[in-house]
Order: C-alpha cells, then sequence, then structure tokens
C-alpha cells in the first residue's frame, strides 16, 4: 500500500487533461451537449462515430487507473480534473456531469 498517494498527482493531472483536450479534438461542446442532453444526434453515422470515441475514451480512463493502481483518492483526483478540463474548455455543466458519471459507473 502506497502512502504517498500524493506523489502521483501530477502524472495523473497530465493524464486527466490529456484525454480532457483529446475528446475536445474529436467531440466538440455542442455535439456533446445533442448526444447526451437532447435524443441523440440526427446523422446515426456520427453519433456511431462519436459513441465509439467516448468508449475509447473511458477504457483509456480505465487502462491508467489499472496500470498505475490509483486508490480511490487516485480515482477521484482523475475524475475531478478530467472534469475541470472539461467544463474549461467549454462544455455544458450537465454534460460534463452526465459523462463523469457514466465514466464512474464503468470504472467502479
Amino acid at each position: 500500500m502506497a502512502l504517498f498517494f500524493w506523489k502521483n498527482n501530477r502524472k495523473i493531472d497530465a493524464f486527466a487533461n490529456a484525454v480532457a483536450d483529446e475528446m475536445y479534438s474529436f467531440i466538440q461542446p455542442d455535439v456533446a451537449k445533442d448526444l447526451f442532453l437532447d435524443a441523440g444526434l440526427k446523422n446515426k453515422k456520427k453519433q456511431r462515430k462519436t459513441e465509439q470515441k467516448l468508449v475509447g475514451i473511458i477504457d483509456q480512463m480505465q487502462k491508467f487507473s489499472e496500470t498505475n493502481s490509483l486508490g480511490l483518492y487516485g480515482k477521484a483526483r482523475l475524475q475531478k480534473e478530467f472534469s475541470d478540463r472539461l467544463l474549461e474548455l467549454g462544455y455544458d455543466v450537465a454534460v460534463t456531469r452526465k459523462l463523469v458519471e457514466t465514466i464512474l459507473l464503468r470504472n467502479a
């Protein structure tokens, strides 16, 4: 058991910011809002690609958590930093909350 869990904070923060930036480059805030808050995207092909990218992002976060043996505090920091970065990039608060909920349920 690592008592000094804060040593990984920079690594966690850098990874969370990189994943959020990657998400921003593929899924713009207005597309995410349509996907999460509205009935979905009108273009089914675009919706499928967007959902695949989201699944990829969730998988990246899960693999990072497993390979770095993040405990409860590490996972919470990862989610918080990811959420904060998405808000900085202009994502809606409700969209960010919904996305973080999805990631938390998948990585539990």
